[in-house]
C-alpha cells in the first residue's frame, strides 16, 4: 500500500519549440512552423489542465515548472492564459515555487526584455532557470548555441534586476573545452551571484545530430578533471552540492527537481510530458504523444492523447525509486522510501547489503546515503537495483 497523502505533488508544462534545435539535444523540441501555433497550443494546454482538475482531487500543487524547447518564445498574453487556468484548475499549496526556463534570445531589444520577464513575475514566476551551458564563444558556436557571450552577460544582467532566485545551466566535457575554460565560466557566473548552479557532463544521445556526426570530445582524464575543479570550487564558494549535478546557496535548492528525485508525483502537460500519480494500490504513469501538432488535434477533437501503464509495488518500482532517489547527496530516509514504493525495506535489503560492501552507500539513523565513491560512479550503484529481466 502506498501511504498517497504523504506523497509532494508537482506540476510541469512542456512548451516545446526552439529557434533552433541544438546537435546534442534529445528533448522533444520542435521548429516553429507558424506563429499561430503558439495559440493553438496554449489552447490545448488549457483543456489538459482542466481535465487533470477532476483527477488530483483536494491534493495540492507544490511546485509548477515551465520546460521546453525555449518557453520564453511564447507571447507573455499566452503564458498568462495558461496561468489563469492553472490557478482556476489546480489546488495550490502556499509559497509555491513557480520555475519557468529561458534562453538567452530576446537580446535585440533590453526594454522588451525586461517588459516580459516584469510580465512573468506578474504572473506568479518566482523562479527563473537559464540555459547557459558556456561563456566561451568558440563552445557555444561548437555546441550550435544561438547566443553569444555577450548577449548573455546582457540577459543576466537584465533578469538579475528582476528576480532573486535564477539557476544558471552549464555544461562542460564540451568539444574543445579544457579545465582553464571551465574555470573561465565558473568565474563569469560566480559574477553574476547565480544562487543556483547546474552543471552537467555533455553525454551524446541517439536521435541527435550529434550521435550520427559524433564531435571530437575531450579525453576521460581531461573531463575527470573538469568534474573535480567544478566540484572544489562551486564548494569553496559557498554552493552545497545538493544533487549530483545541482549546487545551490543556503535555502535556493529547486523544490521542483527535489521532488522529481524523491519520487514525489507530477503531472505532465503538453507534447510529450510525462505524469506519476500514486494510488493506494499503484502508481500510475502518462505519457503525451510527443508531436505537439498532433497533440494539439487530439485535445481539440477530444481523442485519446497519452499512453497509460501502471506498477504495483515491486522490482520495477525499487528500481525508478532508487534511480531517482540515489542522485541526492544526503540520501533518503528509509520511511520516505517505504510510502512512497509500497515496499518494506527490511525485505529489499539484499541489494541494500551488497551496495553498502561495495562501498557506494551507507545506511545510519534511519537513512541512505550515497558515498561519495556511489555519488562518482552512479551508474554502477543504481544497476545494483536493476530487475532481474533487465539484467539477462
Amino acid at each position: 500500500m502506498f501511504r498517497v497523502n504523504e506523497i509532494p505533488l508537482s506540476l510541469y508544462i512542456h512548451l516545446p519549440w526552439c529557434e533552433k534545435k541544438c546537435p546534442y539535444c534529445d528533448f522533444n523540441s520542435h521548429l516553429l512552423r507558424d506563429p499561430h501555433q503558439y495559440k493553438d497550443y496554449a489552447n490545448a494546454l488549457t483543456l489538459q489542465l482542466s481535465d487533470w482538475s477532476s483527477l488530483v482531487g483536494d491534493r495540492k500543487i507544490k511546485t509548477i515548472y515551465f520546460g521546453g524547447g525555449t518557453p520564453n518564445l511564447f507571447p507573455i498574453n499566452l503564458i498568462e492564459l495558461v496561468m489563469k487556468e492553472i490557478y482556476l484548475a489546480m489546488d495550490l499549496e502556499d509559497n509555491l515555487e513557480i520555475t519557468f526556463e529561458v534562453n538567452p534570445v530576446l537580446l535585440k531589444k533590453e526594454f522588451s526584455t525586461r517588459d516580459y520577464f516584469l510580465g512573468l513575475k506578474s504572473l506568479g514566476v518566482n523562479r527563473l532557470s537559464v540555459g547557459v551551458q558556456s561563456f566561451d564563444n568558440m563552445l557555444l558556436q561548437n555546441i550550435g548555441r544561438v547566443h553569444d557571450s555577450e548577449e548573455i552577460e546582457l540577459f543576466l544582467s537584465v533578469i538579475g534586476k528582476i528576480f532573486t532566485n535564477v539557476n544558471v545551466d552549464l555544461m562542460y566535457g564540451l568539444p574543445g573545452q579544457t579545465k582553464a575554460k571551465v574555470i573561465e565560466d565558473m568565474n563569469l557566473v560566480k559574477r553574476f551571484e547565480a544562487p543556483h548552479i547546474s552543471y552537467y557532463q555533455l553525454t551524446i544521445e541517439p536521435g541527435t545530430m550529434f550521435y550520427s556526426r559524433r564531435p571530437r570530445l575531450p579525453g576521460e582524464d581531461i573531463i575527470w578533471d573538469m568534474y573535480r575543479v567544478i566540484v572544489e570550487e562551486l564548494l569553496r564558494h559557498s554552493y552545497s552540492r545538493y544533487e549530483v549535478s545541482a549546487y545551490s546557496r543556503e535555502g535556493m535548492a529547486c523544490k521542483h527537481n527535489v521532488n522529481y528525485w524523491e519520487f514525489g508525483d507530477y503531472i505532465g502537460i503538453g507534447a510529450g510530458a510525462h505524469s506519476k500519480i500514486t494510488t493506494c494500490d499503484f502508481v500510475e504513469r502518462r505519457i503525451v504523444l510527443s508531436n505537439p501538432f498532433n497533440y494539439v488535434k487530439k485535445m481539440t477533437s477530444k481523442s485519446s492523447f497519452f499512453n497509460r501503464t501502471k506498477m504495483t509495488p515491486g522490482a520495477e518500482v525499487l528500481f525508478e525509486y532508487i534511480l531517482n532517489a540515489s542522485r541526492l547527496t544526503e540520501g533518503f530516509k528509509i520511511l520516505d522510501f517505504e510510502e512512497r514504493t509500497g515496499l518494506d525495506f527490511s525485505r529489499e535489503m539484499e541489494k541494500f547489503c551488497l551496495a553498502h560492501d561495495k562501498g557506494l552507500i551507507k545506511i545510519n539513523s534511519g537513512k541512505v546515503i550515497p558515498t561519495s565513491l556511489g555519488l562518482n560512479f552512479l551508474t554502477n550503484l543504481q544497476e545494483i537495483f536493476l530487475p532481474v529481466e533487465q539484467t539477462a
